[in-house]
């Protein structure tokens, strides 16, 4: 196993980058800096034409993220927010809490929005989102989500063993 891990660094990155994300792993992990463009950018690649959603954006403020946009139902245009709250960490899928809906918190708009697999899925008034679609975590090809916070405008991952 750990020669096969070695080969998979060495054929993503420079044998000097390798060093220093070993040691950072083996120090506790490694912090990632993700923005709310790279997140955006995920579910822009799994939106198709069929969601029929409009100036989708995501931004973080304090401890929460911002979603919004509009979304298109029969022939009424309805804007949407919504507050995601992090909760928890699962290997490398950041579990999301619904903390409030504007206009109204119905699944099938949730599910519209959030549910897009491989990137996301929705399920009980949660969002989970998988982390190795962005490319940042995924040049990363062991350890699994040790921590995570929203700062600075950024939602921080540290993935460690």
């Amino acid at each position: 196993m750990k020669e096969w891990v070695q080969r998979k660094l060495h054929d993503v990155i420079s044998d000097d980058m390798q060093t220093k994300m070993k040691e950072k792993i083996a120090e506790g992990g490694v912090t990632i800096p993700i923005t709310s463009h790279m997140l955006m950018c995920i579910f822009q690649k799994q939106m198709s034409k069929q969601d029929q959603i409009q100036q989708f954006a995501i931004s973080f403020h304090g401890d929460v993220i911002h979603v919004s946009g509009i979304v298109k139902k029969f022939l009424l245009k309805i804007p949407f927010e919504i507050v995601l709250r992090p909760l928890q960490a699962n290997q490398r899928i950041l579990l999301f809490e619904i903390k409030n809906m504007k206009p109204t918190n119905q699944k099938w708009l949730n599910r519209k929005i959030f549910h897009k697999p491989p990137v996301a899925t929705y399920e009980n008034q949660q969002i989970h989102i998988n982390l190795n679609e962005i490319d940042k975590i995924k040049m990363i090809p062991v350890g699994n989500i040790k921590s995570f916070i929203i700062k600075d405008r950024k939602l921080r991952v540290k993935i460690g063993l």
